[in-house]
């Protein structure tokens, strides 16, 4: 178990929105918009350029009034009937967004239908940029995909799950709570607790992937190393907060020379921005929206130190211990 500072990529003061990357995000049914705001918003609040937004056609008036800086595309087919890899209207659209993205969100409000699972299988098939699997998406792979036997010694992964990813050169990054991961792992939540680090490290090894499983100490691991965030408090347990971080680690993903200690960033920052969201407000009192708020006062918590730049700048973590960094 490692402890790492909080870390930014320095800065690109000549870049342009091209520079700075683009997050494609694609949530949110007929019936949840909330989920696709809070998502593309904390990508956008979090460094890249630009954020792309594929959701259910009812969403769109909402998304234009809430996140006006976002690329609006929609279907249908989100909805119903299917996804059909060979309804080519759908699927060109879907490729052309998958093409242009540096980073892909999948699965917050998606809904837990057969059509979820198979655009999901769609992306982890066939796009080979960073991908943060979440939420609903991970909840309709668990219907038909498990972490069997994942609490045997000798665990070894399924090589046709969906989220086997050893040996392609590309991020898959899940993150569930713990009762989707409890789903995933055909278990019960007292037992995935019980385990955690264990299965943090364990899942991460065998399916090539950054687990974040989140609980009150987030688990995060490249099945290396374990990191365990101690930022974050009772504010964060509130609808939305879970579709934050999925946005804030696809941006923060972007450029990033190591994306182990990208992710840990990331729900560092989060969890940051919760303790300023709780102080200010109340943990009584903080909902999503606030959290989004106050992410730019977390981001400003960290200080660069000039003298140490390249791809992977060391930053300075203000009142916190100086931990040792990994290179």
């Amino acid at each position: 178990m490692n402890n790492y500072n909080p870390h930014l990529n320095k800065r690109n003061e000549k870049g342009n929105k091209g520079t700075f990357g683009r997050v494609l995000v694609i949530a949110g049914n007929e019936n949840m918009s909330g989920c696709v705001y809070f998502s593309a918003y904390a990508a956008l609040k979090s460094g890249c350029g630009l954020v792309n937004v594929l959701t259910d056609k009812n969403n769109i008036e909402a998304m234009k009034v809430l996140v006006p800086e976002a690329i609006l595309d929609w279907s249908d087919n989100i909805k119903h009937p299917v996804f059909d890899p060979n309804d080519n209207f759908f699927k060109d659209k879907l490729d052309k967004l998958l093409k242009n993205a540096d980073s892909v969100v999948i699965g917050p409000g998606l809904g837990v239908r057969e059509d979820t699972l198979k655009v999901t299988e769609y992306v982890l098939k066939n796009y080979n940029g960073n991908i943060i699997v979440d939420a609903d998406s991970l909840n309709s792979i668990s219907v038909k995909y498990k972490f069997k036997d994942v609490f045997k010694e000798d665990y070894k992964a399924d090589t046709n799950h969906p989220l086997y990813n050893v040996g392609r050169n590309r991020t898959v990054v899940i993150t569930p709570h713990m009762l989707e991961l409890a789903r995933l792992c055909n278990s019960k939540c007292d037992d995935v607790k019980n385990s955690l680090d264990d299965l943090a490290v364990k899942i991460a090894k065998e399916y090539g992937i950054i687990t974040v499983f989140k609980d009150s100490s987030t688990r995060v691991s490249d099945g290396i190393d374990l990191y365990v965030n101690k930022s974050g408090n009772s504010s964060l347990s509130t609808a939305g907060t879970g579709d934050i971080l999925t946005g804030m680690i696809a941006s923060l993903l972007i450029g990033e020379e190591y994306p182990f200690r990208g992710v840990n960033t990331a729900v560092y920052l989060h969890g940051r921005a919760g303790e300023f969201a709780g102080k200010e407000l109340s943990s009584y009192c903080v909902t999503a929206r606030d959290v989004l708020q106050y992410i730019p006062k977390a981001f400003s918590s960290l200080k660069f130190d000039d003298r140490i730049y390249n791809n992977c700048v060391i930053l300075e973590v203000m009142n916190a211990n100086n931990n040792a960094t990994k290179k």
